[in-house]
């Protein structure tokens, strides 16, 4: 069965039907239907897909082993196996044992980006080469992720106290910081050595975006950091994850002004000089374009 992130059962005004959003310690995400689709006990890999556009499968296998192909590139998961299904995955085949189970949590993006924040570079260095990747959890671990898909089914099936909203918040934000702590575990010392040229300079650039306070800069300048062109830079973006580096500079910029319109005191114009904008005229028209609102709407909008 599938659960979807809605509320269908608390009451609501209409104009709030499509978005809706959740506090946690005054972090405010954007929390949309479809944001958050939990599956529990599937038969099959092949049911998540395609997945929803800037969607990532953390699936658990809990019985059997399956394998699929992405790429002509084979990934297998056995009993306790945590599988991690980047977005824009394509399935070219996948096979599974009769026996096989699997419980499935698929998140969109904007989530995962919103809740992890200053935690996101482990999760990017797998998740954007657009291949499962497969990572075997210890005993304990695996009863953990068990615990955790069954509390997060709980709460989405049953909204019927307003609390239930923020706690699903907390549990997906511990939910995403365990999968961060196992990716950097499997990268390892070392790892740095296994991964191409190519794909060093790409993790490095999206490191450059989420440590810089104003991510919002021209290409060339990312490309000078990083001592390449900034044809290069978008080649390898292109190659590692089907977004142009300017997609991702984009991409960043508006999580940031998502975050410090919904979780500061900071006045528009304050927010506007911090995040690099020239004139609050620019920084209007860039919400508009990417939020679909004024700034001040946004904010205000809950």
């Amino acid at each position: 069965m599938i659960f979807a992130g809605k509320m269908n059962s608390m009451p609501h005004d209409p104009q709030k039907e499509k978005r809706r959003f959740i506090e946690f310690h005054n972090l405010f995400v954007d929390y949309a239907e479809g944001d958050v689709v939990i599956k529990e006990n599937a038969e099959s890999l092949t049911k998540l897909y395609p997945l929803r556009p800037m969607s990532t499968a953390v699936v658990f296998c809990t019985k059997g082993k399956s394998s699929i192909v992405v790429n002509d590139i084979v990934t297998e998961a056995v009993e306790g196996d945590v599988l991690f299904c980047p977005p824009d995955c394509q399935v070219e085949h996948a096979e599974h044992s009769d026996d096989f189970r699997c419980n499935a949590i698929v998140l969109s993006d904007h989530i995962i980006q919103g809740l992890l924040r200053d935690h996101i570079s482990a999760w990017q260095q797998t998740m954007h080469h657009n291949i499962p990747t497969a990572i075997h959890l210890s005993e304990w671990g695996q009863q953990e992720f068990v615990f955790y898909c069954a509390l997060i089914h709980s709460k989405l099936n049953n909204y019927t106290l307003e609390p239930s909203y923020e706690i699903v918040q907390a549990l997906l934000r511990a939910v995403l910081l365990e999968l961060c702590f196992l990716l950097e575990g499997n990268h390892g010392m070392g790892s740095e050595q296994k991964l191409s040229q190519g794909k060093l300079i790409f993790n490095k650039f999206l490191g450059l975006i989420s440590s810089s306070e104003v991510k919002r800069k021209p290409i060339t300048e990312y490309a000078s950091e990083l001592a390449i062109t900034p044809k290069y830079l978008t080649m390898l973006c292109l190659k590692y994850s089907d977004k142009t580096a300017s997609e991702w500079v984009i991409q960043y910029t508006s999580e940031d002004i998502r975050f410090y319109l919904r979780n500061s005191n900071l006045s528009i114009k304050e927010i506007s000089a911090k995040l690099g904008f020239a004139n609050m005229s620019h920084f209007g028209s860039y919400v508009r374009k990417h939020l679909g609102m004024s700034p001040s709407e946004f904010r205000d909008y809950k």
